[in-house]
Formats: C-alpha cells, sequence, structure tokens
C-alpha cells in the first residue's frame, strides 16, 4: 500500500488489492472525508507526483501462502525494492519518502540492513532521519512464542527518505 499527497485530493491511497481500495473508500466515507480522500487501484504508486508518499510494505521477506500472508510476507522484497526504486520518479522537488519497515526480517537472517541501505542508496535516494520504535504487542513478550527472541529484538521504523 502506497499514500500520497496530490494536488487533486489531500490523500490519494494506492493499493493492488481491491478489497483494501473498497475498505479504504468506505473508511474515507465513515470518516466524512471522502471529498478529500480517495483510494486508487493500482500496481504501486497513484498516478502523479506527490510531496509525500509513505509505504508500509510486508515485513518478511517470504512466499505468502494466503491473501492475508501478503500483508506479512513480500517474496525477495520485490515490493519494497519496487517502493525504493520508483519513489524517485513520483516525489515532486523536495518531497519525501516515509518508509515504515519492521527489522524482523534481520534478525530472523532473511534480510541484512546492509541489503537496505545499498538498496536505498541504488534508487537515489538517501536517508534524513530514522525513527525508532519497540514493539508493545503481546508476542513480544511471550517467551512460548516460537519466534520470542527476535519478536523481542525487533524494531519498526520510519525511514525518511530523500532524492540524493
Amino acid at each position: 500500500m502506497v499514500r500520497s499527497r496530490c494536488a487533486s485530493r489531500a490523500l490519494s491511497l494506492g493499493d493492488n488489492e481491491p478489497r483494501a481500495i473498497a475498505c479504504a473508500g468506505e473508511n474515507f466515507r465513515n470518516l466524512g472525508v471522502a471529498d478529500r480522500a480517495e483510494a486508487v487501484l493500482t500496481d504501486m504508486f497513484p498516478p502523479g507526483r506527490a510531496p509525500l508518499i509513505v509505504c508500509n510494505p510486508p515485513w518478511i521477506p517470504a512466499t505468502p501462502h494466503s491473501s492475508l500472508d501478503s500483508a506479512v510476507y513480500d517474496p525477495g522484497s520485490r515490493m519494497l525494492f519496487r517502493f525504493l526504486n520508483g519513489l524517485p520518479d513520483h516525489l515532486e522537488p523536495g518531497g519525501e519518502g516515509w518508509l515504515v519497515l519492521s527489522d524482523l526480517a534481520e534478525h530472523l537472517g532473511l534480510r541484512s540492513r546492509e541489503d537496505l541501505l545499498a538498496a536505498i542508496k541504488a534508487a537515489g535516494l538517501k536517508v534524513t532521519e530514522r525513527l525508532d520504535t519497540k514493539p508493545t504487542h503481546p508476542k513480544a513478550s511471550d517467551r512460548d512464542d516460537p519466534l520470542f527472541e527476535a519478536r523481542k529484538a525487533e524494531v519498526t521504523s520510519l525511514w525518511r527518505l530523500v532524492r540524493r
């Protein structure tokens, strides 16, 4: 899911899942912002350029086996890398991309921090700031969870990205 702020609407939300678009449209109507927000079925980015684009891709670079899994699993980090590579072309001059990403894949040995930083650089982007938070959900403190050690170490970050 990619969110951007563009001239035609205060918020344009893009997703490739029709159910997510329908849900977003319903939420916009329920919140009374349908006149300022739109949900667009798109492969990655809504049309146009924006001063701010936000992406919260699936965190685990593995194969999904159901539509629910697709919210968590991103085979080979394809969505993450497509977002990074396409971001410069969709930002207005001086615009920012915000990437919300857990480092759980790093703790599980599925992707390295070096891979992420190299992908950011290769896309022609640089990090201006990173804001981190530790999880507070129950599984982060459940010692019976098989992923307890990784979840205990997990950090979710907001990466602020700009063109180089």
